[in-house]
């Protein structure tokens, strides 16, 4: 892939990438990643991020990246969004955009969300300088919008969090940090930190299996369980106490709807498809019974008893 537009996962379509990514700036997602990757948010409960210290309506895929064309878009940040993010034939926009009150200070941050779909660790390019470059953009950005002249103490400190939806076993179920540090060579001297530590980039790597990190495995139920939308509402509010909206709970079954190669039937009018290999994934996955996976995909009585039968026999 050549830009952050391309659709995830390869050959899949934008309208998917773009459900993904409607499904990822929910306030309520937004709220756990801050907390688990934004130092400043660390010692805040995900419900007061959610509620006072995130700002406005994100922005989803509207702000370009290149000079000459973020400024005009990202003022819009303030404001509530309505449109649909659109996908501009040679143009690379930043996947979410928004901002957050830090909590102590009042000081606006401002931070992006990338989902990036690669698969290997060197796709033609480092994927870290590139998400280096989009934070550098938000910073340069500001002169003429948040600071004038030479009032460089008014920049605003930006995060660029880069979520590595397919990534290689080697690096999968990771978080990495990259950040500007001082270092003293001589003398006594030390500056503060928030002259210098303006430039965060974060990179999560999303594997396919479990793990006790709740963000990462919060994550992978979204993006990587074999389970249907229904399914997954659920495990998200048992697991961390959120609770999709009937608006959320559409955005992420047309993500579950448009995913390709996750299900052997997908859905069929709100419903799953009823294959014993359904069941297997979605009892390994959640750790359910039988009883209750049937339940969720919603098999008919009918039909219980020869899955069962079947899901005794060797495989």
């Amino acid at each position: 892939m050549n830009s952050s537009e391309e659709a995830l996962y390869g050959n899949r379509n934008a309208a998917y990438d773009q459900a993904a990514k409607k499904v990822l700036s929910q306030k309520k997602i937004l709220a756990f990643i801050l907390k688990r990757m934004v130092e400043e948010f660390q010692d805040e409960s995900v419900q007061d991020i959610m509620t006072k210290y995130i700002e406005g309506t994100p922005l989803i895929s509207q702000v370009p990246v290149h000079p000459d064309e973020t400024n005009q878009e990202i003022e819009r940040i303030h404001g509530n969004n309505t449109e649909d993010g659109s996908i501009s034939e040679g143009m690379v926009r930043y996947d979410i955009l928004f901002q957050a009150l830090v909590p102590k200070t009042k000081e606006p941050l401002m931070l992006i969300i990338n989902i990036e779909a690669q698969g290997q660790a060197k796709p033609g390019y480092s994927i870290l300088k590139r998400a280096t470059y989009y934070a550098s953009r938000m910073v340069s950005s500001q002169r003429g919008r948040d600071f004038y002249g030479d009032d460089y103490d008014r920049i605003k400190k930006v995060y660029t969090i880069w979520i590595c939806m397919n990534a290689p076993k080697d690096t999968g179920n990771s978080i990495n940090r990259y950040r500007m540090m001082e270092e003293r060579l001589h003398g006594k001297y030390h500056a503060e930190q928030w002259q210098y530590n303006i430039l965060n980039v974060v990179m999560l790597y999303l594997g396919n299996r479990k793990t006790q990190d709740d963000l990462i495995e919060m994550l992978r139920i979204i993006f990587k369980e074999k389970a249907p939308a229904l399914v997954k509402k659920q495990q998200l509010e048992e697991a961390y106490g959120i609770r999709l909206t009937e608006d959320e709970t559409k955005e992420l079954s047309k993500m579950c709807n448009l995913s390709e190669g996750l299900y052997n039937n997908g859905f069929n009018d709100g419903t799953y498809g009823r294959t014993k290999t359904d069941l297997r994934n979605l009892i390994e996955s959640t750790g359910w019974s039988l009883a209750k996976a049937m339940e969720m995909l919603r098999i008919p009585p009918e039909e219980k008893e020869h899955l069962e039968k079947e899901l005794k026999k060797k495989h």
